[in-house]
């Protein structure tokens, strides 16, 4: 409040409440008591043999028990001991040492397992073999072969080799596995052709072979001049039966035959299969 020759000027009620903040954190530590001797003081005259409310539960899971009770009534499995099958996947790793000399440290009495086998383990038998590892690591870092890089002396050998293979090529000719590779690729061209089935071949027919159709039609030609003499020979006149009759055998026989000289005479003739 400003004060000027004994009168004052502002608003004296805001300040005054300006100057009184209140102290929250004093007041809320008074309350905190304040409960806290309320609560002694109750205890103190209240009696001290009150029965505890029960908690509430629902009617839902009243009859359903507690899953935590039932594991602390189940007795603690026994403790399972040492296994004697450590490292039994890696007993067989490695050569197996043919020395007469055994490995120093000795062999660990058989442990019993306690662990149930299953059902296929009746039909498989597990061998243990207890081996030496660091024996067995020593002997072969003794065999085994270090693979040393060429020196420069035998790289010049290996350059000077490839130009002198590369001067003896001779050029302009084909080499031995193409011309094989070509032989193979004829063979099978022509096996592949001689598979085919021909588009022109009726079903159930088949291509009769070239020197059976030959000789065929040479033995239907001579069937041919056979029976053409024996046409010239006849007599011109036809006066009985018995002429007449042979001379129409005759001609019938001409005409098949030359029908089966025209049918022989082509490239490829197809023959019935008979089933």
């Amino acid at each position: 409040m400003l004060q000027v020759q004994g009168q004052g000027f502002g608003y004296p009620n805001q300040h005054r409440q300006e100057l009184k903040m209140k102290d929250h954190f004093r007041e809320n530590v008074k309350r905190m008591r304040q409960i806290q001797r309320k609560c002694k003081e109750r205890d103190a005259d209240g009696p001290h043999d009150q029965p505890l409310k029960a908690l509430w539960q629902s009617e839902k899971y009243r009859n359903v028990q507690s899953r935590i009770k039932t594991d602390l009534e189940m007795e603690p499995p026994t403790p399972r001991p040492r296994s004697a099958s450590f490292l039994r996947a890696h007993s067989r790793a490695g050569p197996i040492v043919t020395s007469a000399r055994r490995a120093v440290t000795p062999d660990p009495p058989p442990e019993k397992l306690t662990v149930p086998r299953a059902a296929s383990a009746n039909s498989v038998k597990m061998n243990r073999n207890t081996l030496n590892f660091i024996k067995v690591n020593g002997l072969l870092a003794k065999s085994t072969k270090i693979q040393q890089s060429p020196s420069l002396t035998e790289l010049d050998n290996l350059k000077i080799k490839d130009e002198e293979n590369l001067m003896s090529y001779q050029r302009g000719v084909v080499p031995k596995y193409l011309r094989q590779r070509q032989e193979g690729w004829k063979k099978a061209e022509e096996e592949r052709i001689a598979n085919t089935p021909d588009p022109s071949l009726p079903p159930g027919h088949r291509v009769l072979p070239e020197p059976e159709r030959k000789q065929t039609l040479s033995l239907l030609l001579s069937n041919q001049s056979e029976l053409l003499a024996q046409l010239n020979s006849m007599p011109l006149r036809m006066d009985t039966f018995r002429v007449r009759t042979r001379r129409q055998e005759l001609d019938q026989k001409l005409s098949e035959v030359e029908e089966g000289i025209k049918i022989f005479s082509r490239p490829k003739v197809f023959v019935k299969i008979d089933k």
